[in-house]
């Protein structure tokens, strides 16, 4: 009986532990066209169609042009947000931007 018990907390132990709800991690992404507020708003736009990101913690550093901010890996994987921003026209580490979507960018986003 003693022995059944250990086993049961074990068991419960490690099922709690195994169940997590989230998995924060941080991504940093180097987007070498954000040069100004409006090419900042898209980016914005871009990373807001992702689901997991956390409130509150996207950095953005305009000198250096990366965004920094913390996401949810247990929803979605960080090359996701590369995309996302590749897709808005953008070069997002090292992927180039769409150019259908570059085309459309307004005036102010244009280098």
């Amino acid at each position: 009986m003693k022995s059944l018990i250990v086993a049961l907390g074990v068991f419960f132990f490690f099922a709690g532990v195994g169940c997590r709800q989230h998995d924060w991690r941080e991504v940093t992404i180097e987007v070498p066209e954000m040069h100004n507020e409006a090419a900042i708003r898209l980016v914005m736009q871009a990373l807001s169609r992702g689901p997991g990101i956390k409130p509150g913690s996207v950095l953005v550093d305009p000198q250096n042009r990366i965004v920094r901010f913390t996401y949810d890996s247990l929803l979605v994987a960080d090359m996701n947000f590369v995309h996302l921003i590749a897709a808005a026209g953008f070069t997002a580490n090292g992927i180039p931007g769409d150019e259908n979507a570059r085309a459309n960018w307004p005036s102010e986003v244009q280098p």
